[in-house]
């Protein structure tokens, strides 16, 4: 039934976000035994890691055929140098789309995408690190009612984040995407996507 799959889409984004905040939870509880003398940070981050897990939870705004709704977002990433870091993102995105017989017939849907890029990672006088980041790769769209679909994305974002220990940071950041998706309809159909994004997160260094 209709009313059927809507409900499902929508009561899918509060158990992903107890989820994200449950994973979130443990690698907390599990990090600071092991930190749990260390001073909190005073002065500038000192870089002193090469690898960065990041977990992210807001909410994006889709544009044009993108999905709009509760987003999760990872990012791994490996320092080259003292500013550009090798990034690679993986999101995904549960909720409302525009309704139409060929890209979303139901109203609801999910998207992911998988990408990969550069961040530039600039330190402050206070244990803050701000960020940019540029990243580009597929996207997966799965609507309701309708036949999945693929397409590229290309996102930039920006944000910053407090870090209480040179390993442990707390932040958040906003972001834009843009793309084209290739929808398997006779004749077919290339939509454009877009998304405008918020998010809070917690940034790990190793």
């Amino acid at each position: 039934m209709p009313g059927r799959h809507r409900l499902r889409s929508v009561t899918c984004q509060p158990r992903f976000l107890l989820i994200s905040a449950a994973a979130i939870a443990v690698l907390q509880a599990a990090a600071f035994p092991a930190h749990a003398e260390e001073e909190l940070l005073r002065g500038p981050h000192p870089f002193a890691k090469d690898n960065e897990l990041t977990l992210h939870a807001g909410y994006s705004g889709g544009l044009g055929d993108y999905v709009s709704g509760m987003r999760l977002q990872a990012n791994y990433s490996f320092r080259t140098s003292q500013l550009i870091w090798l990034d690679l993102e993986i999101g995904g995105v549960s909720g409302s789309c525009h309704a139409d017989a060929i890209t979303c017939s139901k109203g609801a849907g999910n998207a992911v995408d998988v990408l990969a890029g550069a961040a530039w990672k600039y330190q402050t006088e206070l244990p803050i690190v701000v960020h940019a980041r540029i990243d580009g790769g597929p996207v997966f769209l799965f609507p309701d009612g309708t036949r999945s679909a693929a397409g590229f994305l290309l996102r930039v974002s920006a944000g910053g984040y407090y870090y209480l220990y040179d390993w442990f940071g707390l932040g958040a950041e906003l972001g834009g995407a843009w793309g084209i998706g290739f929808f398997r309809t006779t004749p077919s159909y290339r939509g454009e996507l877009g998304s405008v994004e918020a998010t809070l997160g917690v940034a790990l260094q190793f």
